[in-house]
């Protein structure tokens, strides 16, 4: 019987078999990690106020995620923009393993998993109602970097999607120039490594990320010309040469704060020592290459080998330079992951059997031993990233239910006050940010501090403040009423019988001013900013 062509099989047979295995592992781990956010709504307050929009646009230099946001629906689905967003990063994934020429099965799993079990990730997802937008621009990111790595005139196309991705969110023009700087730095390994040919590509690519920011800066402004002021990244590229020395020291530095001298709140004693051993792992086998290879003996590659290596973690705090008045999130740090990245990278160099450090014959076996010991510290630092990011996610839904429980209680003693009628304007006044009447919500705290530091994972005092209120009482308590605006709740605050009242949930914490319900929800004892 003749053998019908079968399209998909084929399609499948000719891909490499470590990319299959990162893209089944990508998406496999991906869902393992996230289940919990992808099976439940655990909104944040951006995602309470966005449900089904983007939020910032070309106001903001984000002018590419209008079009993007349509992809799989407008609205913030998790289990849909969850997944969708996985499958992009596990292709970007893919991307990554190839501009870095990486071919074994150890960093075809290492890769996907250290990228999606990242806390950055934990963030992205928080902020749901972009996930998706915001897992192209990595995948822009990546595969711009892989076309400049991989063919003569990669840059043209590389060019259009890091412009892309800037387009979607400007900070990840930092992971394309991590993976670049990293696999530069790769180049190096060789003995036979030309430092002049390695320095020539370098500096074109270099060029070709001015090129970029360069584009994206003019379409921008050609979009939208007088762009707003957002976490500091509408000034993305508007570098002080004054100031440039200072910003470097301070690139570095974030970078030693975060993996060695102060971490963040939610990694522990545990996690911060794998992180250490990264660290070291990471400049152990920079200095044994340069020893392996007596890289002294050419002075002039011996510097450019250095440079490269200094240059790893200068990448990933990049942003500092980039944008050096940006107010630094988790989400803008997506770059870091890079690090294990590289340190699977460097195991795979080593072990091979030509130029390798411990694949020659007779360091076989220390070979395995080392990578024993490497892959079982990034596994390990897979499973601690799994558990904090599955805390953070418990600790959203506690929070979750704790404001959504307030919000009905509260709704319930407006319509039980007495000449109150549906469809009348209320509204809840008082910040408990500016109060000192204590968080009846987040009294028992569960560890809520411990994720300060994880940009997006909502406590109950950012689900309550007033920017959220009547989003979440529209979308989850399903109460329409007439907008009040902000001139009249500051008219009500300023009067005498507003001051007058008591705070919830005393008796009275109810009445109508100006023709407005209002609930007096604190105490505002404390100056505001």
């Amino acid at each position: 019987m003749e053998e019908k062509e079968d399209i998909l099989r084929g399609m499948f047979a000719k891909m490499p078999r470590h990319i299959k295995w990162c893209l089944i592992s990508g998406v496999l781990s991906g869902i393992l990690i996230h289940a919990y956010m992808l099976t439940n709504k655990l909104p944040n307050w951006d995602d309470i106020n966005n449900v089904g929009g983007f939020a910032v646009g070309s106001e903001f230099g984000r002018w590419f995620l209008k079009y993007v946001h349509h992809l799989d629906g407008i609205w913030s689905v998790p289990w849909l923009s969850g997944l969708f967003a996985i499958g992009m990063i596990s292709v970007a994934a893919c991307m990554v393993l190839s501009a870095l020429d990486l071919r074994s099965i150890t960093s075809a799993v290492l890769v996907p998993l250290m990228m999606l079990s990242f806390p950055s990730m934990c963030s992205l997802f928080t902020f749901m109602f972009t996930a998706d937008c915001y897992a192209v621009g990595i995948l822009l990111a990546c595969t711009a970097a892989w076309l400049i790595r991989r063919y003569r005139y990669g840059f043209v196309p590389g060019i259009v999607l890091l412009v892309l991705g800037m387009g979607i969110y400007q900070a990840y023009l930092c992971l394309a120039l991590g993976i670049l700087v990293c696999g530069l730095f790769l180049d190096m390994l060789p003995e036979e490594a030309e430092a002049g040919k390695i320095f020539r590509k370098g500096a074109a690519t270099f060029l070709i990320l001015l090129a970029s920011v360069v584009v994206y800066t003019l379409v921008s402004r050609a979009i939208f010309p007088e762009l707003e002021s957002y976490n500091g990244l509408n000034n993305m590229g508007k570098i002080d040469p004054a100031r440039l020395p200072r910003l470097i020291l301070r690139a570095y530095k974030y970078v030693a704060q975060y993996f060695l001298l102060s971490p963040y709140s939610y990694v522990t004693g545990f996690a911060g020592i794998l992180n250490g051993l990264c660290c070291l792992l990471s400049a152990g086998y920079v200095i044994a290459y340069f020893v392996k290879n007596k890289r002294w003996r050419k002075p002039w590659g011996a510097v450019l080998y250095l440079f490269l290596a200094a240059a790893i973690p200068l990448s990933l705090g990049s942003i500092i330079i980039m944008a050096p008045d940006a107010s630094v999130s988790l989400l803008m740090l997506y770059q870091y992951q890079l690090l294990y990245v590289f340190v699977a990278a460097m195991l795979e160099k080593s072990l091979e059997q030509e130029e390798g450090l411990l694949g020659r014959t007779g360091r076989k076996r220390l070979g395995r031993a080392v990578g024993i010991f490497i892959v079982g510290t990034l596994l390990l630092v897979g499973y601690e990233n799994f558990v904090v990011i599955n805390q953070a996610y418990f600790r959203m839904g506690i929070a979750y239910e704790r404001s959504y429980a307030w919000y009905n209680r509260v709704m319930e003693r407006i319509e039980a006050t007495e000449g109150y009628r549906p469809g009348d304007p209320f509204a809840l006044i008082g910040e408990y940010g500016l109060s000192e009447t204590p968080d009846l919500l987040g009294s028992y705290s569960m560890d809520g501090e411990r994720f300060d530091d994880l940009s997006g994972v909502a406590r109950e005092t950012g689900m309550l403040t007033s920017g959220v209120r009547h989003n979440f009482m529209r979308t989850y308590i399903g109460v329409e009423m007439p907008e009040v605006t902000k001139e009249t709740q500051e008219a009500i605050r300023a009067s005498e019988e507003y001051r007058s009242m008591p705070a919830y949930p005393a008796d009275e914490c109810v009445k109508q001013i100006e023709g407005v319900w209002v609930v007096k929800t604190c105490e505002e004892s404390i100056t505001g900013p």
